[in-house]
């Protein structure tokens, strides 16, 4: 006879820098304890981006502001997300920010210079044209190895472009 695991606090560490209620937490108050709840299945993959992704860019430009992690089916659509397919709702994705540096320099280096093996590297923003946050997910073989690596900006939240660096 096989036990259920022990829920995941919001205190446990998912890596050194990053915990599972960083990961998991939402401004939909209401929506918190069920989010946290479906993000116990995903823990492992929340773990992967933690020290694959976010531990690299934290040891290069220190502390992360993590703005959004996991996304339950809820969250996602609170949130005003029309995908179905987020790397949001699977545990595979984050949105982030790095207070005192710019965003386009800590994504310039994301892309260009980290090595790090990503899916999507987004540049979004919603004020006035300037970056707000940094989106980041998994790569192979969370995502198709074909659609890995893509480095792409998006200022209104709809259209996505190339990035150009």
């Amino acid at each position: 006879m096989s036990s259920k695991p022990e829920p995941v606090a919001p205190s446990a560490q998912l890596s050194k820098h990053f915990t599972f209620g960083e990961l998991t937490r939402t401004s939909h108050g209401d929506l918190m304890e069920a989010n946290r709840i479906e993000a116990q299945a995903v823990v492992p993959k929340l773990k992967e981006l933690c020290v694959n992704l976010l531990e690299p860019v934290r040891a290069k430009f220190g502390p992360v502001k993590i703005h959004s992690g996991f996304r339950g089916p809820a969250v996602n659509k609170a949130v005003g997300s029309k995908s179905s397919t987020s790397q949001h709702t699977k545990g595979e994705a984050v949105d982030f920010s790095v207070p005192g540096h710019k965003l386009e320099d800590v994504f310039a280096w994301i892309v260009k210079n980290s090595g790090l093996k990503f899916g999507q590297a987004i540049l979004e923003g919603r004020k006035q044209g300037v970056p707000t946050w940094i989106h980041l997910s998994l790569g192979a073989p969370h995502r198709q190895a074909d659609r890995c690596q893509q480095a792409l900006t998006c200022y209104d939240g709809k259209t996505y472009n190339k990035w150009e660096g």
